[in-house]
């Protein structure tokens, strides 16, 4: 049975990040997995520079939106955070059911972590969240330069939440 959270997984290169078609429409949008795989990326090194668990950091990522494999991926305007919450338990209690119990039950704590976004690392994912995200919009405006000034609701949204959350090493790579 393990082989469906497999399947969710291989999902999430299915599921189209919905904040670049709704807002800025753009043609081919990255996936859920290629941002998580980005992320992952990203958060592994930063998180070494700065001494960080990375290993800890690196799971929490792998986790963030794994749940976005059943709910697909709400922009922030779409869904209220508490009935995105409540699905998005659902969709993890669902996907991480046929797997053994230890195993399940430290990735249901590390991304419950995640989302009640206490502790130093579920931060950190959160500020890699947004500069990944940055870093894509960047991406894109270079793209479609024609249209680069409507992608300024990205850098504003990454620029902001970094620099009310302590910004470290992240704010200079911004």
């Amino acid at each position: 049975k393990i082989i469906l959270l497999f399947q969710s997984i291989l999902q999430l290169k299915y599921v189209k990040r919905s904040g670049w078609i709704s807002k800025v429409q753009v043609p081919n949008p990255e996936s859920v997995g290629d941002h998580t795989y980005s992320m992952c990326t990203i958060s592994m090194i930063l998180s070494d520079i700065l001494g960080l668990d990375t290993e800890r950091i690196m799971k929490m990522v792998l986790l963030h939106d794994l749940a976005e494999s059943n709910t697909g991926d709400y922009s922030p305007d779409e869904i209220s955070k508490k009935q995105k919450l409540k699905e998005e338990n659902k969709a993890m209690n669902s996907i991480l059911t046929n797997i053994p119990f230890n195993i399940r039950s430290h990735y249901k704590e590390i991304w419950k972590e995640y989302v009640l976004n206490k502790t130093e690392s579920a931060r950190f994912v959160h500020r890699v969240d947004k500069l990944e995200m940055a870093l894509q919009a960047k991406r894109y405006a270079k793209d479609n330069s024609n249209s680069s000034d409507s992608f300024n609701q990205f850098f504003e949204s990454a620029n902001s939440y970094i620099q009310l959350n302590k910004p470290d090493l992240i704010m200079g790579i911004l």
